[in-house]
């Protein structure tokens, strides 16, 4: 009996301007439903907001997450195959079983990594505050431990920017193989990155005059676009295979 094919992932290098054509195929999928991609960002944003009152429901969106990012993402990938998407897209990885353990896992220690950073950038934030209304200047171990904080938080980016779309696109259950690929893929591309998130935060100011009402309309192309680095940067090879191979 034949032996049979297997995915081989492959990792790609962009350019580092590949992030201005992101933004500009992100408008061009935005333009095809604007108002089913601006009413899931409010839906998310709305539910964020209210799940946040206290600690409880808290929890219950730590795990919701990464199902609605998976459902955003999948209406991209609808606008893409010239669908005709909805608003209830964002919630179908919900009923989809084969996603729920790993999208749960990556909710839950995204969480356990970041809620320590938040108190360490909360105390950060405070000596930094009381040291300049004393008009004492920041003492240098300060100015390390800031160092540290950006640091720490670079790397749980990347641990988790492509993970949700990892794990529901490319069907990988693996959890660390999941953390690893996107570390990986943002090494790899890091250039590319930092050239989207500047341009992301310019096109962030640019709402001010709007009191950043435009908003509802930047975040969702921005989530767009990060989603098309994602079809930019993996690609699929088949590969005869007893074993799953991650491309490193």
């Amino acid at each position: 009996m034949e032996k049979p094919f297997q995915l081989k992932l492959i990792i790609r290098r962009v350019r580092p301007t590949a992030s201005l054509q992101w933004l500009t195929a992100a408008w061009q999928l935005f333009k095809q439903a604007p108002l089913v991609f601006i009413a899931m960002f409010l839906l998310t944003a709305g539910i964020s907001f209210l799940l946040q009152f206290n600690q409880l429901t808290a929890i219950a969106w730590i795990f919701l997450n990464p199902f609605l990012t998976a459902g955003f993402y999948k209406a991209v990938v609808g606008a893409q195959q010239q669908q005709k998407i909805a608003v209830d897209w964002l919630f179908q990885p919900l009923a989809e079983p084969s996603c729920r353990l790993i999208l749960l896992a990556i909710g839950a220690i995204k969480f356990l990594l970041l809620a320590p950073l938040l108190s360490f950038h909360q105390h950060l934030f405070q000596t930094m505050s009381v040291a300049v209304a004393a008009e004492s200047g920041i003492d240098t171990a300060v100015i390390l431990q800031l160092i540290v904080m950006v640091a720490l938080f670079t790397l749980v980016f990347m641990l988790f920017a492509y993970a949700v779309a990892i794990a529901y696109f490319l069907k990988e259950q693996r959890f660390l193989v999941v953390l690893q690929t996107s570390f990986i893929a943002s090494w790899r591309n890091v250039t590319a990155l930092m050239l989207f998130g500047l341009l992301s935060t310019v096109l962030v100011l640019l709402t001010l005059p709007t009191f950043f009402i435009g908003l509802v309309v930047v975040l969702p192309l921005l989530n767009i676009a990060f989603f098309l680095s994602f079809n930019d940067v993996f690609a699929l090879q088949v590969k005869p295979s007893d074993d799953g191979v991650l491309e490193v």
